[in-house]
């Protein structure tokens, strides 16, 4: 009972039981029994449909959750509301990048994270961001986003940082390189 359970505004709930539904001809949703007591007397029910059902929660797992309740249910859909799983664990932008092309890497780096200087993986990390932020802002062809890659890494706003890193540009370049598909691969889904 060590866990922080409550209700309201930054809610944590424990999740006791998960079914699967899956009625003739609907769309599948999975209900959760969830708790926000340690007695586990006080439950409310939480639905998620629309893709949130495909979310690995399981009994035991604490989640937060925002959106409407009403009568004691949680309604979690494209529509409405949202889901946090693990609350407690904060993940990176870059780290969840990261997991797209090696989970192992991304788990990896945010456990060591610190162990080593960490500076370089801020450094990539900013840098990563600038590209990203631009090429959405400018709304970019795949071409200009590679061109607008090597503009950073080898102009001067980071030279610094990565003389004092004693990194090389174009190590850098081939690091941002590897995330460039990602990054590809969002804008086709979702520009």
């Amino acid at each position: 009972p060590d866990t922080i359970l409550r209700k309201g505004l930054n809610n944590r709930y424990r999740v006791l039981e998960v079914s699967l539904i899956q009625s003739n001809g609907s769309d599948p949703e999975k209900h959760l029994r969830i708790t926000a007591s340690h007695s586990l007397e006080d439950t409310e029910l939480c639905i998620l449909r629309n893709g949130w059902e495909s979310v690995p929660v399981v009994p035991g797992d604490i989640v937060h959750l925002e959106g409407g309740c009403s009568s004691g249910t949680w309604d979690i859909s494209d529509q409405c509301g949202y889901l946090v799983l693990y609350p407690d664990l904060l993940l990176s932008g870059t780290t969840v990048s990261n997991s797209i092309r090696c989970m192992r890497r991304a788990v990896l780096s945010e456990r060591f994270r610190g162990s080593e200087s960490g500076s370089r993986q801020m450094l990539l990390g900013t840098i990563l961001h600038d590209v990203f932020q631009q090429s959405v802002t400018h709304n970019l062809a795949q071409e200009k986003v590679q061109e607008l890659a090597n503009k950073i890494v080898y102009g001067q706003k980071y030279l610094k940082e990565m003389y004092h890193l004693n990194l090389k540009q174009a190590e850098i370049m081939q690091e941002v390189e590897e995330y460039l598909p990602s990054f590809f691969k969002w804008t086709e889904d979702f520009m």
